[in-house]
């Protein structure tokens, strides 16, 4: 007897999925290879070149900062000096070979990185959507697939920004001089407009207070709607596994969070509510550590998951409760700022997966229409060590804005200053 068409095509999707990812893990490797390749036939003609003096022993050079013209730790000869032509460079032919900013200013280590996460990013994109088209978002596969095309098209593109900014950016040093260790107490209070046709709401008051306590965080946040029609309250526990803890000093921001978050939201004129518990792991990871003209820029990344149940409250009628699922993945790419801005200044561009808040996902034409989620922006900046401004902006299938008032506590001053 003949299996159901619907079986068969779900098999059929799998075998897809499965072939597609077969051929991104191919390319990976195809990319490495070569990358690996030139790299050694490089490394043996370097050393074949070198004079013999250049293998004698030297007394330790004196440590000293570092400044906008130094010469690359690798000692490689530039084919420029002018960071103009260099940043001119990391747009064509960067746009396509990323690194090339870096390799015409003689940091070649820090090019070839930038260039593997290129190849990197490109085949996980690549792979993670064509399983998706391919599927046509099965259940079975999505998961695996949107994270693949989240995190690779965020690699290609963390590396194509982080080679234009290495090249232009020349106070590297400053960043150094940063406490990069987050405060103990931060309280934000602020505004929010979401423009969203479906919904009663538009305008929020916005309210969260973050403790912290050696390894420990603790978040409890809420939006607020002015016409009462709809409230959002959600909590965040977090320990850190990694990283800078308040009061400790640092040059690099890396950490390592593992978050377990709860929330509830209330829909009052469409009867309904959701509640909902998650789990994450939230890291950031330092581009200095792949050179030191990157100092000052950095890249989010966090992915969980999570369950819900919505309940409904209509008068007269008997509506079962349903249960759902989202994947939470978020990926942002950031500058520490510097100059008259305070210690935990920084801007960032980022892509955040999770479809349950006010900015919900993209809408895409197509069969994977939905399975986006949202870009955003935010602006943190300190006018002094305690006082500073959050300005956020957020396009999904709505689109939020707002401002909000940051006071905070329990921080360290940059070297020379005082909180």
């Amino acid at each position: 007897m003949p299996e159901p068409a619907h079986k068969l095509t779900v098999r059929t999707a799998i075998r897809v999925g499965r072939r597609v990812f077969r051929d991104s893990v191919a390319r990976v490797r195809a990319v490495a290879a070569s990358i690996f390749l030139s790299v050694t036939i490089q490394s043996a003609a370097a050393r074949a070149a070198e004079p013999a003096s250049a293998h004698t022993s030297t007394p330790p050079a004196t440590t000293t900062p570092a400044v906008a013209n130094a010469t690359p730790a690798n000692d490689a000869k530039p084919l420029t000096h002018d960071r103009g032509v260099a940043a001119g460079l990391a747009v064509v032919p960067g746009a396509v070979l990323h690194g090339s900013g870096h390799y015409a200013l003689g940091h070649k280590k820090t090019a070839l990185a930038l260039l593997m996460g290129e190849g990197v990013g490109l085949a996980l994109a690549l792979g993670g959507y064509a399983t998706l088209r391919a599927t046509g978002n099965s259940r079975h596969v999505a998961g695996p697939a949107v994270a693949a095309t989240v995190f690779g098209a965020s690699l290609f593109f963390a590396s194509f920004g982080a080679d234009l900014y290495g090249t232009v950016a020349t106070d590297g040093g400053a960043v150094d001089l940063i406490p990069r260790a987050p405060a103990r107490f931060e309280s934000e209070l602020g505004y929010r407009y979401v423009a969203d046709p479906h919904f009663a709401y538009g305008h929020f008051v916005v309210e969260s207070m973050t403790l912290r306590q050696s390894h420990f965080r603790l978040t409890p946040s809420a939006w607020f709607a002015t016409n009462s029609s709809n409230v959002r309250y959600r909590v965040e526990a977090a320990y850190r596994l990694l990283g800078l803890d308040p009061g400790e000093r640092g040059q690099r921001d890396d950490h390592v969070d593992i978050v377990l978050g709860g929330l509830h939201q209330r829909y009052v004129p469409e009867h309904f509510q959701r509640s909902g518990i998650e789990f994450a792991l939230d890291t950031r990871f330092d581009f200095a550590h792949l050179g030191d003209t990157l100092r000052g820029s950095f890249i989010d990344l966090a992915l969980g998951y999570g369950i819900a149940r919505v309940n409904y409250d209509i008068q007269g009628v008997a509506v079962p409760a349903e249960s759902d699922d989202l994947l939470l993945a978020r990926v942002g790419l950031g500058v520490v700022l510097r100059g008259r801005a305070a210690p935990g200044s920084e801007a960032r561009l980022y892509y955040d997966h999770r479809h349950d808040d006010y900015a919900a996902g993209l809408l895409t034409p197509g069969r994977i229409s939905g399975v986006f989620g949202k870009f955003g922006a935010d602006l943190r900046w300190f006018f002094t060590p305690r006082v500073g401004v959050l300005v956020d902006a957020q396009v999904g299938s709505a689109m939020v804005g707002g401002l909000s008032l940051l006071l905070r506590d329990g921080t360290l001053a940059a070297q020379g200053t005082r909180p």
